[in-house]
């Protein structure tokens, strides 16, 4: 393992670069609909800061779903070059639904608490304890 630095661990992580993601919602007719976003990876710094998009005065009155949207629209995509909403307004044009699948798929690449990498960590382990217990038996 070689020395880190800022720009080694920039690039480990991947900033500025995009994961193909499928979310999955429920169309008009109850039929099941998918498709493909891109998602940027981006800072924290930008994630903590992309509720400045609504010029709030007091930080600390930011809702849950202002959090959701602003994330949304930091970043999801159509194409490299192409935010999928053009403007932090456009994010309340589709359904709850799709929102919250394209939260959930920015939540699986940045992490935002760790969570899925514990999980995996977890489902890891059981799984080989699980196998070596199996081992064991025979």
């Amino acid at each position: 393992m070689g020395k880190l630095s800022l720009k080694t661990a920039k690039k480990a992580v991947g900033i500025g670069t995009f994961v193909e993601k499928t979310i999955k919602f429920r169309g008009a007719d109850g039929e099941e609909c998918e498709g493909e976003v891109l998602i940027k990876i981006a800072t924290h710094d930008e994630i903590v800061n992309s509720t400045n998009v609504y010029n709030l005065k007091d930080r600390s009155t930011v809702t849950m779903d202002q959090l959701r949207k602003s994330h949304v629209y930091l970043c999801v995509y159509e194409s490299e070059n192409k935010p999928f909403f053009p403007t932090i307004e456009s994010t309340g044009e589709v359904s709850s639904e799709v929102l919250i699948a394209m939260h959930e798929k920015i939540d699986e690449v940045l992490d935002f608490s760790g969570k899925n990498w514990i999980l995996n960590q977890k489902k890891n382990s059981g799984a080989n304890s699980s196998s070596m217990e199996l081992a064991e038996e025979q």
